[in-house]
């Protein structure tokens, strides 16, 4: 009767406790990598302040002329509108002012000149702080990560009587605290 008895434990498992170590290690192992990709990763922060100034300035560019027609609410039968300083509040939705800042970290600029007269502005729009706007030629000259974005972009565009306009749009973004590391 002992010979066809049913084992319960299997003869030869010694082998077992040492793979049981090997896993552990293994698990250590990978949760330490995970672990270090994810420090990594969010340790810094990523500076979006370039992508965000490309994305202001589209929007601007948009609302300014879309499809290659000036808006008539800034240049209508070759007459310049009169109330254009709050034209990127109002028309193109805008909000240049944030909760977390006493000053505004933003500051967009279109300025209109005549095909003829590319040296003269025929008309200006400005919103935002206008104090970063000095940044923008030190950045040319040497790449500072503390310092503003800047974009710039120029394109031409008619009106509704087939006038010719260069349309050129500066959009900077500050935000140096949020978006850089110290």
């Amino acid at each position: 009767m002992l010979t066809n008895k049913i084992k319960i434990f299997p003869e030869n498992c010694r082998g077992d406790k040492i793979l049981s170590i090997y896993w552990f290690a293994i698990i250590i192992i990978v949760t330490g990598g995970v672990f270090a990709m994810v420090y990594v990763y969010y340790g810094t922060p990523y500076d979006v302040r370039d992508i965000e100034s490309t994305l202001l300035t589209n929007h601007v560019a948009d609302c300014v002329s879309y499809a290659g027609k000036i808006n008539t609410n800034l240049i209508s039968k070759g007459e310049i509108s009169k109330d254009n300083q709050t034209f990127l509040d109002t028309d193109c939705n805008l909000i240049f002012s944030s909760e977390e800042w006493k000053d505004s970290q933003y500051y967009s600029e279109v300025s209109f000149y005549k095909i003829t007269d590319s040296n003269n502005a025929v008309l200006d729009i400005r919103k935002g702080n206008n104090n970063w706007r000095s940044y923008c030629t030190i950045q040319k000259d040497s790449l500072q990560d503390r310092l503003v974005k800047c974009n710039q972009k120029s394109f031409y565009s008619v009106d509704d009587l087939g006038n010719q306009y260069i349309i050129k749009i500066l959009s900077i973004v500050r935000k140096s605290e949020k978006n850089v590391k110290v």
